[in-house]
């Protein structure tokens, strides 16, 4: 489903804006209409209320129109279900062979990947395979998103959204439940409560990250393999204890590109586990702080991006 379907589905107008070089005229620097003021906290809150509700718009419209096949909507879920057990299945052979991985267990190995898995399939099924955006850039289909009065990350996030992506939700989802099942860990009232705030500030780093580096694209188009592979890489990199690579790496994943705040952070308070690289144990709460500051990166990110963004012309 395309993003003109989806706003015309969801009632959005896309008449009465010029694009004016790589901007619109009367918008946002984000590309959003400028019916809020920009200036202060007020203004600024009012455009990401109005964007949020753009993209539960057209979010809406697209479970709309793919409730409309039921029968394609199961099966499309069933196979993302299917294609997230081939990373549960890499761990199964490795503790076929191994009673431990460096010293952890089956049950906490697994609530690492449920914790990590979640987090970026969730930021996956928010805003999409942003790494893709490449190819509209350099197809000259970038142009159409900057003259409607909607933002280009939101358009950008629902373009071909479908509600099979929430299908590879699924199934790390149930692995984190049974792992906690299975941790030989006392559960104080500080770790239940440091356990949803770890898996929201994960999906909050998670969507920084791809937004970040999707970033790269408005002047790199050609980037989209290179932008894939670090949000990859770092989904896969977090679905296991960061001992296995080695302490410059860890330490490398923790303050360079902050990943290690995903899940492994905030999992060694869970797991009651000192840090193994002898990091001081605030760190272990930092997963917040470090949300918030990778959002607003991310965030000044795109919006350098789309300012250096150079139409095609076509």
């Amino acid at each position: 489903m395309t993003t003109d379907e989806a706003a015309a589905g969801a009632g959005i107008s896309t008449a009465g804006t010029t694009a004016t070089g790589t901007h619109v005229s009367g918008t946002h620097p984000s590309g959003t209409q400028a019916t809020v003021a920009d200036s202060g906290v007020g203004g600024r809150l009012g455009l990401v209320r109005a964007e949020a509700g753009h993209y539960l718009l057209l979010v809406g419209a697209a479970f709309r129109s793919t409730a409309q096949y039921r029968l394609s909507l199961v099966l499309y879920t069933l196979v993302e279900m299917a294609a997230t057990v081939l990373d549960l299945a890499a761990i199964g052979i490795v503790f076929a062979h191994l009673p431990d991985l460096d010293g952890f267990s089956l049950a906490e190995v697994a609530f690492l990947y449920g914790t990590s898995a979640l987090a970026f399939a969730a930021a996956e099924a928010a805003v999409g395979p942003l790494d893709r955006l490449g190819w509209p850039i350099k197809d000259g289909k970038l142009d159409p998103m900057l003259t409607r009065p909607v933002s280009v990350l939101v358009q950008a996030a629902t373009a071909d959204f479908s509600p099979q992506r929430l299908g590879r939700v699924v199934q790390p989802a149930a692995v984190l439940v049974i792992s906690l099942t299975a941790l030989d860990v006392p559960w104080t009232p500080a770790r239940i409560a440091v356990l949803p705030l770890m898996i929201t500030t994960g999906i909050v780093i998670s969507v920084s990250l791809s937004v970040g580096t999707a970033a790269v694209l408005f002047v790199a188009p050609d980037a989209s393999v290179a932008v894939g592979a670090v949000r990859q890489g770092a989904a896969l990199a977090t679905q296991y204890p960061l001992t296995v690579y080695g302490r410059r790496t860890a330490l490398l994943m923790t303050v360079v590109l902050p990943i290690a705040f995903v899940n492994w952070q905030p999992a060694l308070f869970v797991l009651d586990r000192p840090d193994p690289f002898g990091l001081p144990g605030l760190t272990r709460f930092l997963s917040p702080a470090v949300a918030l500051v990778t959002a607003m990166l991310a965030g000044t990110a795109w919006r350098l991006g789309l300012r250096h963004y150079r139409s095609t012309g076509s």
